[in-house]
């Protein structure tokens, strides 16, 4: 078996695919009271349920186990919960993290936020300057040493930072994209006066150029590197103990994941790869689809990711926002914003208005209606009252971390007091409101990243999941002109864990470059040639690897513009028809996002650096997603639905959607009740499902379009 966990603010989610590519699923409550490993324990059991597997057999058969440990590495950072760190940088720049290219008031707020611009602050440094050494050393943009390292001042750094009780230290030069020698030899001092302290240095985490970015990205990486690292060597031990013989593999924001080891020196590429899983996932399926161009939307109990699959592959991202750190490294692009089912309403003291959002109600005590003590309403309490949310669900899996019934009682209480009586509203139509001002964040987001990407999005697909997408997917469609909403069946609500699960083995290996057009077709082999003996003398020393792919990679733009794109080489030998097709598509994708007038006349197209991924493929063949429950009624019969402020309840037909026949085509308005979520299908809206075992909606226009052609 092979096995992905997705640990979520408020959910821990499992998948289990088996020999015969049979996926099984679990779901518990994370639990950050133990650093998650009850939340991640509990999940893989309640997958072997599935499986009819006891506990002490799982481990036994497994070949792999992935965790991304994402929240891990996040949490760390936004409760600023991080390791006391120290930084060695060169002197003269000590204050380029706190300067933040002047943008670090907006960056990172929400719009509401944006005008109210004296109310807006900087973050508190990562680390304080009183940490912070600048040393005499200087290597220029062409990789040339200008002045010599002052080892002295670096051992001497050392023993000041590990006076004042560092844990971790921090070591970022300037230029050190083109030549790392100064940063190596500074670790290696570090290691000498401080064994045992956490190091990191810039050269290893990001190659990218721009010196906050990449000082950022060290910085983040040294913050959250030994509580992160702990906590996985915590789980690798565990799983020993309850017979696991395998090696723990680590989720990466790119895509791909690396063994343990590799893993918690780098942590910071844990960061965001639940919500990339979930885009593995998308892509892994795209074909099933026939939809190579996919809008993968995920909507947990925290948080509401969005993401592109473009011709069957995730868009990579330019850079990455934590919080209101902006840094560069190698990652999918994921935008997240705090729109979950466990999502808080609120009124707006100062407007009157309803809020939802970005406060979490979190696992614990997470939404009213789980009652476990949540006071403050939430999307999940909405969804329950408007009646999309049966009333005999069950909240995760079975076991003492899941499989609570939802009390609605409990939920139209806290609407009641907190948003209803306030507001003048019905209990109905104040979660009528809860549920729109969601819906409208989650329209904004899309509309944001799709249409920010010059792409128009009718001409995609929508993947809806997450145990709270489903019940808002039609929702948040309806403004962007899409045709169609997929639900990947029964696992939609733990699909960044199938995706995890799935993913292949990827190594990183980059390198800043300066190659201007015309290019030498020499020099671009041999740039990835350098990479490629890189790889190759690491992947020598793995016993498991038979065979692997190597995937090319430029970062480029018009020459003296910040803009860049990531563009993707074909495979096989790389001549001038290869630069001028990846040139072409260059020009196509910059014209599509940033406009003609953005084109310079006759401007040199530069490349400024370049990626190699060394992929050992993983996934499980012949997968079988399909599960149609035998023996139970497919048919469930109404229950009231709520659609529109002041229209009232519609008797809605209810259906049990693990029992739904192939083939079968539900009309609106209707809700299909899933295991651990469901989708509503509004009025003039039609579901059908596929042979895959996927939901497939479809939307009003093109749905009476249909019709008519019928």
């Amino acid at each position: 078996m092979v096995c992905g966990v997705d640990i979520g603010g408020t959910f821990t989610d499992c998948v289990l695919v088996d020999e015969d590519g049979r996926v099984a699923y679990g779901k518990a409550l994370s639990s950050p009271a133990d650093s998650f490993k009850s939340g991640f324990f509990g999940s893989i059991e309640s997958a072997g349920d599935q499986l009819g597997l006891a506990s002490g057999e799982i481990y036994t058969k497994m070949d792999r186990l992935i965790s991304h440990g994402s929240t891990v590495a996040t949490n760390i950072v936004v409760e600023r919960k991080g390791a006391a760190i120290g930084l060695i940088t060169t002197r003269g720049f000590e204050d380029t993290v706190r300067t933040m290219r002047g943008l670090g008031r907006p960056t990172g707020e929400p719009p509401e936020n944006l005008l109210r611009f004296a109310e807006t602050r900087k973050p508190e440094p990562l680390v304080p300057i009183e940490r912070t050494f600048g040393v005499a050393e200087r290597i220029d943009s062409d990789g040339d040493v200008v002045v010599a390292l002052d080892e002295t001042a670096v051992a001497e750094a050392a023993d000041a930072l590990l006076a004042a009780g560092v844990e971790t230290i921090a070591i970022a030069f300037l230029w050190s994209v083109r030549n790392d020698a100064h940063e190596r030899r500074a670790r290696e001092i570090v290691n000498e006066r401080a064994p045992g302290v956490f190091v990191t240095i810039s050269s290893e985490i990001s190659k990218s150029v721009g010196e906050y970015e990449r000082f950022v990205a060290t910085l983040i990486n040294s913050y959250v590197g030994p509580v992160t690292s702990t906590y996985l060597h915590g789980v690798q031990d565990r799983l020993a103990d309850v017979g696991f013989a395998g090696e723990l593999h680590i989720m990466q924001c790119h895509g791909g994941m690396v063994p343990l080891g590799l893993g918690a020196d780098r942590p910071i590429f844990t960061i965001g790869s639940g919500p990339v899983g979930g885009l593995i996932g998308c892509a892994r399926v795209a074909d099933d689809l026939g939809r190579r161009d996919i809008i993968a939307s995920d909507m947990g109990g925290t948080s509401f990711d969005v993401g592109i699959i473009k011709d069957g592959e995730p868009l990579a991202a330019d850079d990455t926002l934590l919080g209101k750190w902006r840094y560069r490294v190698p990652a999918v692009e994921v935008i997240s914003i705090g729109a979950g089912g466990g999502s808080i309403a609120w009124i707006d003291e100062l407007g009157g208005g309803l809020r939802v959002g970005p406060q979490s109600a979190s696992s614990l005590p997470g939404p009213c209606c789980y009652d476990r003590g949540g006071e403050e309403p939430t999307v999940t309490d909405a969804d329950l009252i408007l009646g999309y949310i049966a009333p005999e669900a069950t909240f995760g899996s079975k076991g003492e971390r899941g499989g609570f019934k939802p009390r609605r009682d409990l939920a139209e209480k806290a609407i009641k007091e907190k948003i209803a009586d306030p507001l003048g509203l019905s209990v109905t139509d104040a979660a009528l409101g809860i549920v729109e001002v969601a819906n409208a964040k989650m329209a904004a987001a899309l509309e944001n990243e799709i249409i920010g990407r010059g792409f128009d999005p009718r001409d995609f697909v929508l993947m809806s999941y997450g145990g709270a997408g489903p019940f808002h997917a039609a929702g948040y469609a309806a403004s962007l002109g899409v045709e169609t909403i997929v639900v990947p069946g029964e696992a939609a609500s733990v699909w960044s864990a199938f995706g995890i699960s799935q993913a292949d083995i990827r190594y990183q290996y980059e390198s800043s470059v300066v190659l201007i057009e015309p290019f030498d077709v020499g020099a671009v082999r041999g740039a990835f040639g350098e990479l490629e003996e890189q790889a190759r003398a690491a992947l020598s020393a793995r016993e498991d690897v038979d065979e692997f792919e190597f995937r090319r990679f430029a970062r480029m733009r018009f020459q003296w513009q910040r803009h860049e794109l990531e563009m993707s080489f074909p495979a096989g030998e790389i001549d001038a028809a290869t630069l001028e097709e990846v040139k072409r598509e260059f020009v196509d994708i910059y014209t599509d996002r940033y406009g003609e007038v953005a084109l310079l006349p006759g401007a040199a197209v530069e490349i400024v650096s370049i990626r190699l991924e060394p992929a050992i493929a993983t996934g499980s063949e012949n997968l079988d997603r399909l599960d149609v429950a035998e023996g139970e009624e497919f048919v469930k019969g109404t229950r009231p639905v709520y659609f529109e402020r002041g229209a009232g309840a519609v008797e809605a037909a209810v259906y049990n959607g693990d029992a739904m026949p192939l083939g079968e085509v539900v009309e609106g308005p209707a809700v299909i009740d899933l295991a651990i979520t469901g989708i509503v299908v509004p009025p003039g809206t039609s579901c059908e499902r596929r042979a895959t075992g996927d939901f497939v909606m479809t939307m009003p226009t093109a749905h009476a379009e249909a019709k008519e052609t019928r």
